[in-house]
């Protein structure tokens, strides 16, 4: 606030405090300042002062409109004085998941397989976002800032590089970006530009590029999360044992916004489109495209898939990469090729969802217990009859 002081303490804002005196001195009244000279240049320095803020983006004001739409600040989530989350007590691991969605979500799927989990999920669709937060509500009972979960929080913002801004250098700081929203389905709200007839998946409804329309959503990196609101008293800062990923053709974007802080994250869940889809958005991947760019950044793909497992069928998988040395996150707890079977009253469903896996998940062979890497392992891994 001094440095802003300083610099509208220049003639030219003096001299346009004193051409408007008189509606200085009216504001000065409303502000209760007393009209005397010795106050005058203090009263016109704080009024300056405020405008500045306004300009900048940094007003006291707490919503706004734009092009339209009804912006507005609030909180949302409790910080410890050092910045960081609080964690509650018994903590061992943090899962992060980006573009949560409110179906299949870690907090359901994957977080009661681990006690010591805590889960940040990060949606910057509102809906969706309301959604978490809502969980687990119940009414006449006050939910603490952010949290869905006694170990979970959501927050309503999109992950991926931010922009350096000089001006907030060394403060707290965050960006923004235009989330793209190509027609009325979820898949086709993305950071990057959609395509014209790009699809998922057989049947699924292209995105439709002429009718597309931006929300303004906060944006932050990997790395920020990392290096302030997990980081450690002591220095350095929580690993993330398990990264989700399903941010429309970003996912690759989102894990390099984690820089220098890469070799933190053990685990990483993305989606997986295969090379006979046409891309949905401008510079996204297909299979054969991920694969090299998630090996150059030091990723190996579990349970041996390769992308002619998709028997050059257009749709989309979730793939879990490791670090070196890094076993898949469900390493023998959930079922394992013929356990996925067992009970079944069915004839042969082994060939009926692993022979093709796109008619598999149409036939309902797939959800959160029951997964195609660990049960169709026979295909990519055939000679791993025993999980060790």
């Amino acid at each position: 606030q001094s440095q802003m002081i300083d610099t509208i303490q220049d003639a030219s804002v003096r001299d346009a405090c004193g051409g408007l005196a008189l509606s200085v001195q009216a504001q000065m009244l409303l502000q209760g300042c007393k009209l005397k000279t010795h106050l005058m240049s203090h009263c016109c320095r704080w009024l300056a002062l405020e405008l500045l803020f306004t300009v900048l983006h940094v007003a006291r004001a707490s919503w706004t409109t734009r092009d339209g739409t009804l912006s507005v600040t609030l909180d949302v989530l409790e910080l410890l004085p050092n910045g960081t989350i609080p964690l509650p007590a018994g903590t061992g691991r943090i899962f992060v998941e980006v573009g949560a969605n409110s179906a299949n979500i870690v907090d359901v799927e994957d977080l009661p397989h681990f006690p010591d989990a805590f889960l940040i999920s990060f949606e910057p669709l509102v809906h969706h976002y309301a959604k978490l937060l809502s969980w687990h509500t119940r009414g006449g009972e006050l939910q603490r800032l952010g949290r869905y979960n006694s170990r979970a929080v959501a927050l309503p913002m999109a992950v991926g590089p931010e922009v350096e801004d000089a001006y907030f250098e060394g403060k707290s700081k965050g960006g923004s970006a235009d989330l793209l929203i190509g027609n009325d389905n979820d898949f086709c709200a993305s950071l990057l530009r959609p395509l014209e007839g790009g699809m998922a998946g057989g049947d699924a409804k292209p995105c439709e590029p002429k009718a597309l329309h931006a929300r303004k959503v906060p944006l932050v990196s990997l790395k920020t999360v990392m290096d302030r609101w997990l980081a450690w008293e002591g220095g350095g800062g929580w690993p993330i044992d398990y990264l989700k990923i399903d941010a429309q053709g970003f996912d690759i974007e989102v894990l390099r916004s984690a820089g220098d802080r890469l070799p933190r994250i053990l685990r990483v869940l993305m989606e997986m489109p295969g090379d006979a889809c046409k891309p949905m958005y401008e510079e996204s991947n297909g299979c054969s495209g991920i694969m090299t760019l998630m090996a150059d950044m030091g990723y190996q793909v579990a349970y041996n898939r390769s992308c002619a497992d998709f028997d050059g069928v257009c749709y989309e998988d979730d793939w879990e990469f490791v670090l070196p040395g890094i076993r898949p996150l469900h390493h023998k707890l959930l079922p394992w090729r013929e356990e996925c079977w067992e009970g079944l009253d069915v004839p042969d469903p082994k060939a009926l969802c692993c022979s093709n896996l796109r008619q598999g998940a149409k036939a309902g062979c797939w959800d959160a217990t029951h997964r195609p890497s660990r049960c169709c392992a026979h295909r990519w891994l055939p000679e791993q009859v025993v999980e060790s």
